[in-house]
């Protein structure tokens, strides 16, 4: 991002007309930023024309939709399933369905939870492949051994906390996806298109 320029009292201004509603919200967010009115505005006006803006609000999407998928939700669901019962129930496709979910979690996660989560990935794996004619049981929950055992609390502690989530959206999940850059013509040529 390039360095911003101080603004100066003498700098060219624009003036526009709000609804008392609008107004209010404007207000509200540059109090909670601790910052004035005018430079709430400019940021996000300089943030929407350089495109950082779109750009944050498409990773939002993209890591919201991931996180509150019908897959990502049954996948959760599963997981707190084997504390009840370790052993392998469910078909081949089932398992298919949740390798093809754990692998999408990197990206859409903090990489100590994307750990936790490939944790669970090997042990499907390991499961699926081995030949026993005993039962075959999922170990991620219920293993002795730490390097193995699926950190459930710590996937707790990061989805239950509203703080913990809406800072990863705003800050670090920005630089894990990479969302299509519109050039400036192209921008335009919307732009025009709209209108």
């Amino acid at each position: 991002m390039a360095k911003k320029q101080t603004i100066k009292n003498n700098d060219p201004s624009i003036n526009f007309r709000l609804s008392n509603k609008l107004k209010g919200i404007i207000e509200s967010k540059a109090q909670e930023k601790n910052i004035t009115t005018s430079a709430y505005v400019r940021d996000l006006l300089e943030r929407v024309h350089n495109g950082d803006y779109c750009h944050s609000e498409q990773v939002k999407e993209t890591i919201n939709s991931f996180l509150f998928s019908k897959e990502f939700m049954q996948l959760m669901i599963w997981i707190y399933s084997k504390q009840k019962n370790r052993e392998m129930t469910e078909d081949a496709a089932k398992l298919d369905s949740y390798l093809k979910t754990l692998k999408r979690v990197d990206g859409h996660l903090p990489d100590n939870l994307v750990k936790e989560f490939d944790k669970v990935l090997n042990d499907i794996l390991m499961v699926r492949a081995s030949n026993s004619i005993y039962s075959k049981k999922f170990e991620f929950l219920n293993t002795s051994d730490n390097a193995k055992r699926f950190n459930l609390e710590l996937i707790e502690s990061f989805l239950l906390n509203d703080w913990t989530l809406d800072k990863f959206l705003r800050v670090s999940g920005n630089g894990l996806i990479e969302v299509p850059k519109i050039s400036s013509s192209l921008f335009e040529k919307l732009s025009k298109d709209s209108e």
